[in-house]
């Protein structure tokens, strides 16, 4: 299964949509497509 996230939709974001999708994807094995403005979102994948 996919989920597709909007990662740049909340007031903090991407912090909370990144850590959520990426603890979704490790716990529960789903496919996690992050939404948003690539440059922004990939640094933040970097951290986790």
């Amino acid at each position: 299964m996919t989920i597709a996230v909007d990662a740049m939709g909340g007031d903090h974001a991407p912090r909370p949509e990144v850590e959520g999708s990426v603890l979704a994807a490790r716990e529960f094995g789903v496919r996690i497509l992050l939404v948003g403005q690539p440059n922004v979102v990939r640094a933040e994948l970097a951290k986790h």
